[in-house]
């Protein structure tokens, strides 16, 4: 196939899958149990730049390209965000600039809260007004710029050791009103131009696709200083002039040689002279000394979701800890059967289930998956029970998740519990709310307790990768300019 022309609008997609530290218990072996596999609501789930520098991920990617990562809940449709990005962010036939990027923000403090929730500092600045309304269905009203990005642990950090939180004069010039959101997290779901590529592979610091690929491009909008020495003049001037094919204004230019564009229009064309141009005059300051025009930066845009509530029922939100995996699976459990949401589940009660008398089941808020047998005297509400589980006689499960092939021995109360695949819980077992089961552990019977992790590892150390000296607040860090 011919290679495809940069102003492209088609998109690949990256789905970066991690090993699922976070889980720690769930994903103990991940080998056998990877984060990506881990189900929501008896659904599967299917963020570094390192990986994009990967020689076998780079000669994948051939032009714009959508990173997400594996642990999403989303209800938004895929269409709006590629039209978003097509209307405010991609490059326009004719224009010399670049295309941007575009990304996804989501608030925490929601009817879905889950403490301790990740979090993200996001800044934000207003697009241009807009004289023609938003359609009902458009994303616009919640867009804006992107002019600073980084993880609450930076902030704190910076706010820490300076006593405060330093804002550059560069910012407040370029932009007069700005928004500092503190309870958002980033969806990682992320809208690149192909320019993106050489902008990570130039700047061999960059760790986090987050926090500084996002992060500095940001920056670099309003702090001029930053472009050079993120390579950035060198790269937006090569998008106009590389890949082997025409460029935003060769293409127009040709077009214009091949048809007669003014005659296709449907409205009055009139003949417009252009005026001569009339050189400045020379001063002291610029006499013998060429200014050099600046590189305009493509704005990195954010589309920042609405809180979930009864009236904005569409989620976005990242699945990555136990808390938000029951939280969530809970949520979709309890969604009608006859939901337009696409995570709704048409039939709660797999069909090949086996259901003994005497059992109360609610109907409302409970999943259960196939081939699934559930014994007398059993009682299950608002949980989510996987296939192939053996549910035995006088159990009781209360907001729990119970994923595959799990065998659960009579007269258990099990409550707000996740309990991994092929694990066994013996007869008489009482655990309550934040308990969870490794896959594969066997609980000895007549176990009691409550927050208790059964099976799995500790994960990594906290003070693993916090290395010193990385300032990133905005003051520059290592590529702190001078111009301000």
């Amino acid at each position: 196939m011919p290679p495809k022309s940069p102003l492209s609008h088609d998109f690949q997609a990256l789905i970066l899958c991690g090993p699922g530290v976070s889980f720690n218990t769930l994903t103990s072996t991940p080998e056998d149990f990877p984060k990506a596999l881990l189900p929501v609501a008896n659904r599967p789930m299917i963020c570094t730049a390192e990986i994009i520098r990967i020689p076998e991920v780079q000669s994948v990617i051939t032009g714009n390209f959508i990173i997400l990562p594996c642990d999403l809940l989303c209800e938004l449709p895929g269409e709006c965000l590629l039209e978003t990005w097509m209307t405010h962010a991609a490059g326009m036939v004719g224009s010399s600039d670049a295309a941007g990027g575009l990304g996804v923000w989501f608030p925490t403090r929601s009817d879905l809260v889950v403490k301790s929730e990740e979090t993200n500092f996001l800044t934000t600045a207003q697009l241009s007004h807009f004289t023609v309304s938003s359609p009902s269905n458009s994303l616009r009203p919640n867009l804006s710029k992107v002019v600073y990005s980084s993880t609450t642990d930076t902030l704190n950090d910076i706010t820490a050791s300076k006593k405060s939180f330093p804002v550059r004069h560069g910012l407040l010039r370029k932009h007069g009103k700005i928004r500092m959101h503190t309870t958002t997290r980033d969806a990682h779901i992320y809208f690149f131009p192909y320019w993106t590529l050489d902008f990570i592979n130039r700047n061999p610091k960059f760790d986090s696709i987050s926090e500084d690929v996002v992060g500095w491009w940001a920056k670099a909008t309003w702090q001029d200083g930053l472009v050079p020495k993120l390579g950035l003049d060198h790269i937006l001037h090569l998008y106009s002039h590389d890949k082997g094919g025409l460029v935003p204004n060769q293409i127009y230019s040709q077009i214009e040689q091949d048809v007669d564009i003014a005659s296709l229009s449907t409205t009055h064309i009139s003949n417009l002279l252009t005026p001569p141009s009339t050189p400045p005059s020379p001063t002291s300051s610029t006499q013998g000394k060429p200014t050099k025009p600046k590189t305009a930066v493509p704005p990195f845009l954010c589309y920042l979701h609405p809180t979930f509530s009864p009236s904005q029922q569409t989620i976005v939100r990242r699945v990555d800890t136990t808390p938000l995996l029951l939280s969530l699976s809970l949520h979709l459990a309890s969604l009608p059967s006859d939901s337009t949401s696409p995570l709704a589940t048409k039939q709660k009660i797999h069909p090949t289930t086996t259901i003994a008398a005497r059992t109360t089941i609610s109907p409302n808020d409970v999943l259960i998956g196939a081939n699934t047998t559930i014994n007398q005297f059993t009682t299950i509400k608002n949980s989510v029970v996987g296939s192939n589980c053996v549910i035995g006689q006088n159990v009781k499960l209360t907001r729990c998740v119970i994923m595959d092939d799990v065998e659960i021995g009579e007269k258990c109360n099990l409550i707000g519990c996740v309990v991994g695949w092929r694990s066994k819980v013996g007869k008489g077992c009482k655990l309550g709310e934040g308990s969870e089961i490794a896959p594969g552990y066997a609980v000895e019977e007549g176990f009691e307790g409550a927050g208790e992790v059964l099976g799995g590892f500790e994960g990594l150390d906290e003070d693993v990768g916090n290395d010193e000296g990385d300032d990133q607040d905005m003051e520059g860090g290592d590529y702190a300019a001078d111009d301000d």
